[in-house]
């Protein structure tokens, strides 16, 4: 029976795995001002914010290997999103932004994961005739699929051009600079690129980023190694583009803010940012804003609008839907960040509206990003 008591024990242990750290997983949120694979690049900037009245800090991200410098580490939502805004309209990093999770190399523990068990063995013990059936407990590991790659596997990472920040962005590749058809990725993302058709071999790459200058270039697709920085996890080559503002002043982007597509209903995350900005307008009065509504496309649809709703960020009986133009989409967008400010205690007046409508969009109408022209900017009028 001693045999029998030590497989138990195995098969005890083999059935969970405790986890080695009690550390909690809740995310904390960093106000992030700067991301930069080179360390002594992140010490300098940490240094330039410092040096600006800021106590910034920097720590690695192990998933990226990049390391980025924050302004502000809470588990406090709100006050992250409010600190953010604050950075973005009142200093220098209008590119301030959330990294949501964990910096730094201790990682939170995983949860317990059961292992599968499957008794494929028996060992028979033989004693004053008796016999003892134990199962061995086998651990099923999956095999990752091998991937079947047709061309040549990059990521295209958008970066600032000042500070090293990655970018949400856009890429297209043509065959040639007049091309009217293009094969459009997300930037950062691992693409599959089939090598061009062109005796040259070469690619016309258009990056589209919002707020950023268009750029566009050849990529030579048979020796991309002279503007590569390295390799990724599946082998692909990282190719770096630097990306230059296209526009400056006291504009700040709503990363967060976006709507339903034809509709003036927000989505539920919105309501975050939007509260980072009414707590700024509470606590300096002197703010004024101007809050500038757009969308996907110049033609007229039918639109849900709020009608007597006061729910912004979830479908309501209330809504009603009315056939009307991009611009009048684009002003009810308006109003509806406006309402809701007020609701949060912001006087009306402080507030101004305009209506974009599709004639200012960042993405191609039709492309991957195409939901992200459904936005709203906030314009500083006055400090």
């Amino acid at each position: 029976m001693k045999l029998l008591s030590v497989l138990l024990c195995v098969l005890a242990c083999l059935t969970f795995r405790t986890p080695v750290s009690a550390q909690s997983s809740d995310p904390e949120y960093y106000v992030t001002i700067g991301v930069f694979a080179v360390p002594d690049n992140a010490v300098r900037y940490t240094t330039r914010a410092n040096k600006l009245g800021f106590n910034a800090q920097y720590a690695i991200n192990p998933a990226k290997n990049m390391h980025y410098v924050y302004l502000l580490q809470t588990s406090d939502r709100k006050k992250a999103f409010s600190f953010m805004i604050k950075v973005r309209a009142e200093s220098e990093f209008k590119d301030a932004w959330l990294f949501i999770g964990h910096l730094g190399n201790d990682e939170p523990a995983a949860a317990p994961i059961p292992l599968p068990i499957v008794p494929l063995v028996v060992i028979e013990e033989k004693k004053d005739s008796a016999v003892a059936v134990v199962p061995v407990p086998v651990v099923v590991v999956p095999v990752k699929p091998k991937r079947v790659v047709k061309g040549k596997l990059f990521t295209f990472r958008f970066l600032n051009a000042e500070n090293g920040n990655e970018i949400r962005g856009e890429i297209h590749f043509a065959e040639s600079n007049k091309a009217t058809q293009y094969q459009a990725f997300k930037a950062d993302s691992l693409v599959d690129l089939p090598a061009p058709r062109n005796a040259a071999g070469v690619y016309y790459i258009t990056t589209v980023a919002p707020g950023y200058r268009t750029t566009e270039t050849p990529f030579n697709f048979k020796d991309p190694l002279p503007v590569s920085s390295g390799t990724g996890a599946e082998g692909e080559l990282i190719i770096p583009l630097s990306l230059e503002r296209a526009k400056r002043g006291d504009y700040i982007e709503f990363n967060n803010v976006s709507f339903y597509r034809n509709s003036v209903v927000m989505h539920p995350q919105s309501q975050l940012e939007l509260d980072g900005l009414a707590d700024l307008m509470k606590e300096h009065q002197g703010y004024k804003v101007r809050i500038h509504g757009h969308c996907n496309g110049t033609e007229s649809r039918d639109i849900i609008t709020l009608g007597t709703s006061t729910k912004y960020f979830e479908s309501d009986v209330s809504n009603v839907k009315k056939n009307g133009s991009a611009k009048e989409l684009s002003e009810l967008r308006a109003e509806a960040v406006r309402r809701y400010l007020v609701t949060e205690g912001v006087l009306v007046e402080r507030i101004l509206t305009k209506g974009e409508g599709g004639k200012m969009m960042v993405y191609p109408q039709n492309s991957v990003y195409a939901n992200y022209n459904d936005r709203v900017e906030v314009e500083i009028v006055k400090h």
